[in-house]
């Protein structure tokens, strides 16, 4: 599913409130507030956590780890470690960032214990510390009036990284070890187009014991937190490593699955809590993953379901020409050895849970992808990130929970996946939420859930409001706060909440009707499929239905006259309207 707004954002300092999907939001750059002194921008952010003190923090590419009061933006430098971390990085004559590399200082987790007075203070840093390698250090968080991280300890270093797909999500499991999301470091392709993909090569445990860990591209790693290999970790070709799972492209999200954070009983697995990914394909089938130990996700036999269509792994290193040859996706380079999907069979192969999106069905890709890159032919939306929606209900968003949440990097979205009650797949398409021209690296979530906050690229290429694609972004560097102002049912009798005019919003007519009841729902309402419910003053039901269109009839024809009331629902199971009508034969 694709978004219908398109939001112009250029500096937002005030809040303003904006609709999406019939839901109130109010928007502010939180770096920008009118209470922090020292406005500035982030550079080249990569992740962003809500601490438990309410605190926002983040790591930038470039080097440094700081910490943001979301209240009045203020920002405090914990760690300044651009001495020490490697980025791939262009600057033109004035210094500033015309490109920049998948590396630097990546991904980060807090301690599992973070901030309950324990003396675990702890926080976790992926970043790369020469080309090709990320090294994974914990921190000594020291709080008080000038916080800091010190006191570096290096866990496990040599994981392979590139200019290109390091990937470098960081994350704590409810086992409380940590999770690490290693890419194919962009092989065959582009620059590196003659180096073979890794993702299903294993390591030997001459490997192993040498510390080589060439052959974790491509995988997800389980990690103690002293750096040191679990020893509940899966066997690969009877070899137990860091590695947990094979076969990924560009994993850049995980997120396990939250329990409910205000004590509902929504279930938790008994097998544990799940953990997710979401993974950038190659042109066709972004993929979000449960991720499971010892799986295989297929990457670079299988993109996306193992159905043939729109995919064929082309192996560039074993052209001739492969050297001489400038990489084009449209084209196969002369003796270069091709596979379709249904060419390899893979043990304990998982699909994944949904793709993001395979429309493309000739073979082969020079015919797939012929005309150029419009959404359509190259339908990828980018997913830079995912996380789990925290909060089933109280002051939460409703029917919110269970969700995951996926930011894009193409689009410029925020998609919100709702769960089954198995967490083993979703009960309706993707919905689109805050569409603006910039590029979304990650997400955080505020501990009601009432808050989301975005961290948006300083650079990079989106699509703008035409679909096209630009260079020219809305808020590069920022923190964007979305804090969800009630629902459509709100009475509005409480300071500070927006007034809404409902029936401005969903419009009933006419009133009193005859043969007919016609509904017609705003673009900012609409949320299909929209359902109705015409009871009777008693509350009997005297009929009922659905319409996938915004505006539509219900036919009154052969109801009695009388007062009755009409119930209108929005896709998600919201009531967004009840109206008295008169029905008069």
């Amino acid at each position: 599913m694709r978004n219908k707004y398109f939001i112009s954002l250029f500096t937002i300092i005030f809040p303003l409130v904006l609709w999406s999907q019939g839901e109130p939001f109010s928007l502010v750059e939180v770096n920008q507030k009118p209470a922090n002194p020292n406005k500035y921008r982030l550079a080249h952010p990569f992740e962003i956590i809500y601490g438990p003190d309410d605190h926002l923090y983040i790591t930038e590419k470039v080097g440094r780890v700081i910490r943001v009061d979301p209240v009045t933006g203020l920002r405090r430098i914990l760690l300044d470690h651009r001495a020490s971390t490697f980025l791939n990085i262009s600057r033109n004559g004035s210094g500033w960032a015309t490109s920049i590399g998948q590396d630097g200082m990546m991904g980060m987790a807090l301690h599992p214990a973070f901030g309950t007075g324990t003396g675990q203070d702890f926080i976790y840093i992926a970043y790369t510390y020469s080309s090709g390698n990320v090294r994974i250090s914990r921190f000594n968080y020291t709080g008080g009036a000038t916080p800091v991280l010190n006191s570096e300890q290096v866990l496990i270093q040599g994981i392979p990284a590139s200019n290109d797909h390091s990937s470098g999500r960081l994350i704590f499991g409810e086992d409380q070890l940590l999770y690490y999301t290693c890419g194919d470091r962009g092989y065959n392709q582009f620059g590196n187009r003659c180096n073979e993909i890794l993702s299903q090569k294993l390591p030997s445990a001459a490997n192993i014991s040498a510390a080589n860990y060439t052959r974790y591209s491509g995988k997800i790693l389980r990690i103690n937190r002293d750096g040191t290999i679990p020893a509940t970790n899966p066997l690969f070709a009877g070899v137990q490593s860091h590695i947990y799972t094979i076969g990924h492209r560009n994993p850049q999200g995980l997120v396990t699955q939250k329990s409910p954070t205000n004590g509902s009983t929504y279930p938790v697995p008994a097998t544990g809590a799940k953990m997710f990914s979401s993974e950038h394909g190659p042109r066709t089938d972004d993929e979000i993953n449960e991720i499971v130990g010892g799986g295989n996700y297929g990457w670079p036999y299988i993109s996306g379901y193992l159905d043939n269509i729109n995919y064929q792994y082309i192996i560039w290193a074993t052209s001739g020409s492969c050297g001489s040859t400038s990489y084009n996706e449209n084209a196969v380079p002369s003796g270069a050895l091709i596979r379709d999907e249904n060419d390899t069979v893979l043990t304990n192969f998982h699909p994944p849970l949904s793709t993001l999106y395979t429309v493309c069905n000739p073979l082969p890709l020079s015919v797939c992808n012929a005309g150029g890159t419009d959404w359509m032919r190259y339908p990828t939306i980018a997913p830079s990130s995912v996380d789990f929606y925290p909060v089933n209900a109280g002051t939460a968003i409703p029917n919110w929970y269970p969700s995951l949440m996926v930011p894009t990097l193409r689009r410029g979205v925020l998609y919100r996946y709702k769960m089954n009650a198995t967490m083993d797949g979703f009960d309706a398409d993707s919905v689109p939420y805050f569409r603006t021209q910039n590029r979304y690296r990650d997400i955080a979530i505020s501990n009601d859930g009432l808050r989301i906050y975005l961290i948006t690229d300083s650079i990079g290429t989106t699509s703008g409001p035409s679909g096209a694609g630009t260079s020219s972004l809305a808020n590069p560097g920022a923190i964007l706060e979305y804090s969800y102002a009630g629902s459509l049912l709100d009475l509005n009798d409480e300071p500070g909440k927006p007034v809404i005019d409902r029936k401005q919003i969903i419009q009933v007519f006419p009133n009193p009707a005859s043969q007919f009841i016609q509904i017609k729902f705003s673009d900012a309402a609409f949320v299909r499929p929209a359902k109705y419910i015409l009871m009777d003053i008693a509350g009997k039901r005297i009929m009922e239905g659905v319409s996938t269109q915004k505006e539509f009839r219900i036919n009154t024809n052969g109801i009695k006259s009388g007062v009755y009331l009409l119930k209108l629902f929005n896709g998600y199971g919201l009531e967004v309207r009840t109206e008295k009508v008169i029905i008069r034969q």
